[in-house]
């Protein structure tokens, strides 16, 4: 009885490559996923750059766009990070012009992802800010105030206005 090289061989190998493919199939995949969440985050929270999926996205920057392998996006993120740290000044033009820079940066960052994972999207799209209710910003603006002013009354710096009224029944 002659063997049959080829049969045996496929009989072999067939399953240990069909194990591999799946699997390097399934690993491209996650890589892609976990790409797009952090595209699909940031282009989502592109207005509001405290929100806290906007920052966990940010997080996961180099766990997704590794710098050696996406090195334009790792540069557009970096240039991005250390415009969010930088002092935004203290006058309304100079925190403009910080906003102003910012949201240019994000936009590049935002485009190159874009344009990695072969998703359309005209970079005058990106510049344009996305969903945000007045309501919410309001909110907002509503809450950060209310923060720094009990920072002022525990830090002793201003005092809680009592009016006692003298009611005689």
């Amino acid at each position: 009885m002659q063997i049959d090289w080829a049969v045996l061989l496929a009989t072999l190998l067939g399953p240990i490559l069909a194990v591999w493919a799946s699997e390097w199939r399934q690993q491209r995949r996650a890589l892609y996923d976990r790409k797009e969440w952090v595209f699909r985050t940031l282009w989502s929270t592109r207005t509001a750059n405290l929100h806290p999926d906007h920052v966990m996205a940010l997080n996961h920057m180099d766990f997704a766009f590794p710098e050696k392998d996406h090195q334009a996006i790792a540069d557009a993120w970096h240039q991005y990070y250390a415009q969010l740290n930088a002092d935004q000044g203290k006058t309304e033009d100079s925190l403009a012009r910080w906003h102003e820079k910012a949201n240019t940066l994000l936009s590049s960052l935002i485009h190159l992802m874009a344009l990695e994972l072969d998703i359309s999207l005209p970079k005058s799209l990106v510049n344009q800010p996305s969903y945000y209710p007045s309501a919410w910003a309001k909110n907002d603006a509503q809450q950060y105030e209310l923060r720094a002013l009990q920072l002022e009354v525990l830090k002793g710096g201003r005092a809680i206005p009592i009016r006692v009224q003298n009611e005689t029944l």
